[in-house]
């Protein structure tokens, strides 16, 4: 994983250099979930993210966690479960925010 960079600009910047990229996508809407608590933009961008990859298990994940950041607990199960069928790696980080719930 890449170092944060703490300009909004910057992951703008990323996904309008390469729209295609689903994992540009991601780390933008990782930007503004953890940085921001902008859940719905966040949404709006993973989303993006599963419309170009639908199995890139990370965006899976990241849709979970914005999920459980809104309080949809039940919708994030689903996102988790697919984060870790496509990524088996994100089991534990799955259990971390499951466990945190």
């Amino acid at each position: 994983m890449e170092n944060v960079n703490e300009s909004q600009e910057y992951y703008d910047n990323r996904v309008a250099v390469d729209p295609d990229n689903a994992e540009a996508w991601c780390i933008r809407g990782m930007y503004y979930n953890n940085y921001h608590n902008q859940y719905a933009e966040a949404m709006e961008i993973c989303n993006r993210a599963l419309e170009l990859d639908p199995e890139y298990g990370l965006a899976w994940y990241l849709k979970g966690v914005i999920l459980t950041n809104m309080n949809k607990t039940d919708e994030a199960a689903a996102c988790f479960e697919n984060a870790t069928r496509y990524d088996p790696g994100l089991k534990e980080d799955v259990q971390f925010v499951v466990g945190n719930v």
